[in-house]
């Protein structure tokens, strides 16, 4: 599969997960307005990274008309590089906004190893944008546009466990286990 072709087909996996996020809203927990919250929180962050996929995917078909074949992965790995940190830094903001912490005991796992993975595929994409150790490569940039997808359906999937959950009656530090 060539990059075009494997770029389109994240951009529509994309798509798909935004219509998930249509459907979960529809099955919203009833339970607590804390479950409520962090269920918005994660349809949110579904949107939001699926959005920024798909913003992503597309970004080597404008960048292709501008620059040259060879500099168009370093070129978009530069801006993912630079938008990455912006994301990832607003995702905390908005949580420490609805909980009033920045990490909730709930999600404490789930949340440093995000950081941790965001810190990783946030040195691939600079080393890819500069250069540095290797040749600017495709492999990088698809790491940088794959991560905030990964992100949108790991909150897909706590959305429908934690649904569950609420509907099971099980208690807000029970459900982050």
């Amino acid at each position: 599969m060539n990059p075009n072709e494997a770029l389109l087909t994240i951009a529509e996996i994309a798509i798909a997960t935004i219509g998930f996020a249509g459907i979960m809203s529809a099955l919203r927990p009833k339970s607590s307005h804390t479950a409520d919250r962090m269920h918005r929180l994660r349809l949110r962050l579904m949107v939001e990274g699926s959005a920024s996929v798909m913003v992503f995917a597309f970004l080597p078909f404008i960048l292709s008309g501008l620059v040259d074949s060879e500099r168009i992965w370093a070129l978009g790995s530069g801006v993912l590089a630079t938008t990455s940190p912006l994301h990832v830094g607003s995702i905390y903001v908005r949580q420490r906004r609805l909980f009033g912490t920045t990490l909730l005991r709930e999600t404490l796992l789930f949340d440093t190893s995000v950081v941790v993975m965001a810190t990783l595929v946030e040195i691939v994409l600079i080393m890819n944008f500069l250069g540095v150790l290797f040749e600017p490569r495709f492999a990088a940039y698809l790491l940088g546009v794959l991560f905030p997808l990964g992100v949108a359906v790991a909150m897909f999937i706590r959305a429908i466990f934690a649904a569950d959950a609420n509907e099971r009656g099980l208690s807000p530090s029970d459900r982050g286990r």
